[in-house]
């Protein structure tokens, strides 16, 4: 349109100036064409094809790392599950003994000691101090944690309510702890399960 109207110019008006403006004002010079919806909606599948794809490779590396972080906190639970279970006799027997020589001490004549009291008062310590029934549900629920981390769906939920499980076991052993060594490792253990529950907040 502009060159048709620069040719009539040289024809015309030779010298003149032909405006842009006036090209724009002729009615229809410029359409907007209508864009195709088929290539719009295959480009645009085609996006979100591409950006679900790298979300799904960024979320499976997180998740294997989240994963492998879970499974070490595990393991040092297990770990000191497994102390709290190898000393939890020898802490009673070693209160027979320590309970033995002091009364001795304050007697100053073991003769005197009636081991029958003795015996007594071992037993009643043993049956405060008792952590059977709390370290083997531990273990069920430790257990029961390391088979979720092996499922492809959403664990969060349980795995939050086992954390809360395995908290009220790690307290109540720590109730009853009567030795330093069961202090310890009931204190490390909550540690652990705090660090578990931060982690497992970002778990599905």
């Amino acid at each position: 349109m502009y060159r048709a109207l620069c040719e009539l110019r040289d024809r015309l008006a030779p010298g003149s100036e032909v405006p842009v403006a006036s090209v724009l004002a002729v009615p229809d010079v410029l359409v907007v064409a209508a864009p195709d919806s088929d290539l719009a909606r295959t480009s645009l599948e085609r996006a979100l094809e591409l950006a679900s794809r790298s979300l799904n490779d960024m979320r499976r590396i997180e998740g294997a790392a989240l994963e492998a972080e879970l499974r070490g906190r595990l393991q040092t639970l297990l770990g000191l599950h497994a102390r709290l279970a190898e000393h939890a006799d020898q802490i009673v027997l070693d209160y027979r003994t320590r309970l033995n020589q002091r009364l001795g001490r304050l007697l100053e004549d073991q003769r005197t000691l009636q081991p029958e009291r003795l015996e007594q008062e071992v037993a009643i310590l043993a049956d405060r101090s008792d952590i059977t029934e709390e370290l083997v549900r531990l273990a069920s629920h430790l257990a029961q944690f390391g088979d979720l981390l092996a499922l492809d769906e959403a664990i969060g939920r349980r795995l939050d309510f086992l954390l809360q499980e395995i908290g009220r076991e790690v307290n109540t052993i720590g109730a009853k702890a009567m030795h330093a060594d069961q202090s310890r490792w009931v204190v490390e253990a909550k540690a652990e399960v705090e660090r578990l529950r931060e982690q497992v907040q970002n778990v599905d």
